[in-house]
This record gives C-alpha cells, structure tokens and sequence, in this order.
C-alpha cells in the first residue's frame, strides 16, 4: 500500500503547482525540423510586403495633405517593425514561438484590411495607421530567420531563399488584384495564411538540451550591426523613392509590381546561393561588395533617368543589401547562440536605419 504522503517530494505534486497541459509535438520538437514552415510562413510575409510596397507609397502620395507627408505611410511601415523587434523577442521568451509568431500574423492581417478601407475612402490617416500595423507584422516576421538561425545559419538562408521565390509571384498577384485596395487587401489575407502555417509551430523549443546563450554580443555583433544598418537604409530609401519614380515614368502598376517583385527576389536569392555554397560568401567580403552593390544602385534610383535603370538599380540594391545580410547572419551564429536581447537590439539598429532612409 502507497503511503498518504508519498510524492510529496516530486515537483509535479507540489500545492499550486503549475504544468503545461499541451501536447509536447515530439515529432516537430527540434529547430531544424521546422525550416519549411518557418520558409513558407516567411515566403507569405514576403509576398505580402511586395504587395504593399508596391501600392503604398503611390497611395501616400494620393493622399497626403502635403507634400512632406508622402513618405509617412512608409516610414511608419518601417517605424513598425523597428517598434516590434524587442516585443517579438520577449513574446518568443514569455508565450513560445507558436504565440508569437501568430500575433505578428494577426496585427498583419488587420494592417491590410485597414489600409484597404482607407484606400476605398481615401483616408489618410488609416492608411497611416494601417501601415504600422502592417510593420509590426513585419517586424515579428524578421525573426523567423533568428528562430531557423538556432539550427544552423544555413538554415536562415534557406528562410531568406523562401522569400526569394514568394517575391517572383508578386506581378501576377498584383494582375490579379487590379484595384490598389484589392492588392491591399490580398496582403492582409497573406498574412492569414502565414497565420495558419505558424500555428503549426510547436509550442515553444523543446530540445533535451538548451544552450545558455551569452550575456556578451558576438565578436562581429559591432561590425555586423553598422554595415547592415548602411544597407537597409540605402534599401529603404530605394523601396520608398523607387516605385514613385517608376510611376512618374508612366510605368503601369503591373510593371511597378513586376520591378518591386525582382527586387523583393533579388533581396533574397543570393541568400539561397549562400545556403548551397557557403563557402563562395566569405563575411567580409560579401559585406564590402554589397555595400557597394547598394551605393550603385541607390545612385541608379536617385538619377531616375529611365524605366529601366530604376528597375536596375532596385535589383542591384537588393542584391547588395542581401550580401551584406549572408554576412550579417554569419558573423552574428558563428560562435555561440547569440542572446536574443542582442539579435532584438541589432534588428532594432537595423529598422531605425531603414526609418532614417525612408525619411531622407
């Protein structure tokens, strides 16, 4: 016969004793057995923000009661994702991946409905509104390339060549769409569709073995944050100056999507390559060529002599701003797993960067 007071001593026993009552997923439990719901959740935000950027800042410029005011919508956009990148991080900590990752989808999905209504009704102040919410989505899905990251970098590069893919269906959803509010309106149902995928996520990592990150940011932390500050404002001011010039050259908004849709593509293909041959992307050297390659292609956009040296200058853009992020990423999990107060502190320097470029 058990004694009245055996098990008194096992935790799980103990008075007011709190468990979690989930299933435990064993066979999704490991990091690297998500990438491919971690890409597709990420190729569907991807193809969402082609979307916008290829209405948002015509719609800016539309509806703004000043000329100073075009770029607000954009820069809140931006301003949105910089604002998400400590709450994403402590969300992953406190609630799991699986919660996190779903709020981000859902703040998306409203964004897009919003900034559809406001573009029926020519509202600018939604519109505004609506692209913040549409940036905190976005800045929850930066870090799906963090979460993949914690397997391996190649893993994160696979994310990023998810995006690549998504991005090359931006002109037939923009064909499809037609209306700017129905292209709107098409990204916030994109990020419902990444919501269903993200909630396929386990609840939270649940390795046998966790490693402790460190308190101290990786060696190349410093070196890894300015470069990709650099390229994501040289980024952001081509996003924001690119489809204007393209439309006051009389491009169609089929075209403006086609052209944001490459550069959407070439922001993310290169990290592909990288994921196969790794050995091809030295850090240091893949950062100094796509610095250069996103100074070249700014100088393309900024000119805006034609259709087609703006279209190039966006592609070269991406590309650049791609090199230096395959550096980032390597540089920042080359060593130990970094904290995520570090990855949400260098995504938070990298956002303000690109706020800063949209402003300019």
């Amino acid at each position: 016969m058990t004694p009245p007071d055996a098990g008194r001593s096992d935790p799980a026993f103990r008075a007011g004793q709190i468990g979690c009552a989930c299933p435990t997923d064993t066979e999704r439990h490991a990091v690297t057995d998500n990438r491919l719901i971690l890409t597709l959740a990420f190729g569907l935000a991807v193809l969402a923000q082609a979307l916008t950027l290829t209405t948002l800042p015509e719609q800016g410029r539309l509806m703004a009661p000043t000329t100073a005011g075009v770029g607000l919508p954009f820069a809140l956009l931006l301003i949105g994702a910089a604002v998400a990148s400590f709450p994403a991080t402590l969300l992953i900590d406190a609630f799991g991946r699986r919660a996190a990752f779903a709020l981000g989808a859902s703040l998306g999905a409203a964004g897009g409905a919003l900034c559809a209504f406001a573009a029926m009704r020519g509202h600018f102040f939604a519109l505004c509104l609506g692209a913040f919410w549409l940036g905190l989505a976005q800045g929850f899905a930066l870090f799906y390339r963090h979460v993949a990251a914690q397997g391996s970098a190649r893993a994160a590069l696979m994310v990023f060549g998810g995006g690549a893919i998504a991005a090359l269906a931006t002109p037939l959803a923009v064909l499809v769409a037609g209306e700017p509010d129905k292209t709107l309106l098409t990204a916030g149902a994109l990020h419902i569709l990444a919501l269903a995928v993200v909630v396929r996520l386990p609840h939270r990592r649940s390795d046998p073995v966790e490693i402790a990150a460190p308190d101290t940011p990786p060696d190349g932390f410093l070196l890894a944050t300015l470069a990709g500050a650099i390229a994501w404002g040289v980024m952001a001011a081509g996003m924001l100056h690119g489809p204007l010039t393209l439309a006051a050259c009389s491009a169609s908004p089929v075209f403006i999507g086609g052209a944001m849709g490459w550069h959407l593509a070439s922001m993310y293909a290169p990290a592909a390559l990288a994921a196969r041959w790794p050995a091809l992307f030295p850090p240091r050297r893949a950062m100094i060529a796509g610095l250069l390659l996103a100074f070249i292609g700014g100088g393309a956009v900024y000119n805006g002599a034609s259709i087609g040296s703006v279209t190039a200058g966006l592609i070269a853009i991406g590309v650049g701003w791609s090199l230096v992020n395959v550096a980032c990423l390597s540089l920042l999990h080359a060593g130990p797993p970094p904290s995520r107060r570090a990855l949400a502190v260098h995504d938070f320097c990298l956002l303000a960067a690109a706020v800063a470029g949209a402003l300019i």
